[in-house]
């Protein structure tokens, strides 16, 4: 898959996670971290930026939201990447932060389902 993000271009192609259901995409920002494709994130209520899933914050990046569409290293800025709103995914291949509890996880997969991502 190829986005265009304004006057850039990026080849997408670690899409493993995605199921049978057409994912919906939009483009955003990863406000940190170096991910891979799949991995499950949240959105910081106040800079719209996409996370790491962090299910202690209290700055909206505790609910799963979005999980990120290719490799993205967001280290040293904000980056603009792809990110799947709505559609299917195979559980076994998302990215979860470390720590996570098996609770928190079902959580996460409640709240995706509610933002439109459907876990299998």
């Amino acid at each position: 898959m190829t986005q265009s993000l304004g006057t850039a271009s990026r080849v997408f192609s670690s899409s493993e996670f995605l199921g049978d259901h057409p994912p919906i995409t939009v483009g955003g920002i990863l406000g940190t971290g170096n991910h891979v494709s799949g991995t499950v994130l949240g959105t910081v209520t106040a800079t719209n930026k996409h996370v790491q899933l962090a299910p202690g914050a209290d700055d909206g990046s505790q609910v799963a939201s979005v999980i990120l569409l290719g490799d993205l290293d967001a280290s040293v800025a904000g980056e603009p990447g792809v990110f799947v709103v709505h559609g299917e995914v195979l559980g076994q291949f998302l990215t979860w932060p470390d720590g996570i509890t098996d609770a928190q996880k079902t959580t996460a997969k409640e709240e995706l389902k509610v933002a439109g991502i459907y876990v299998k």
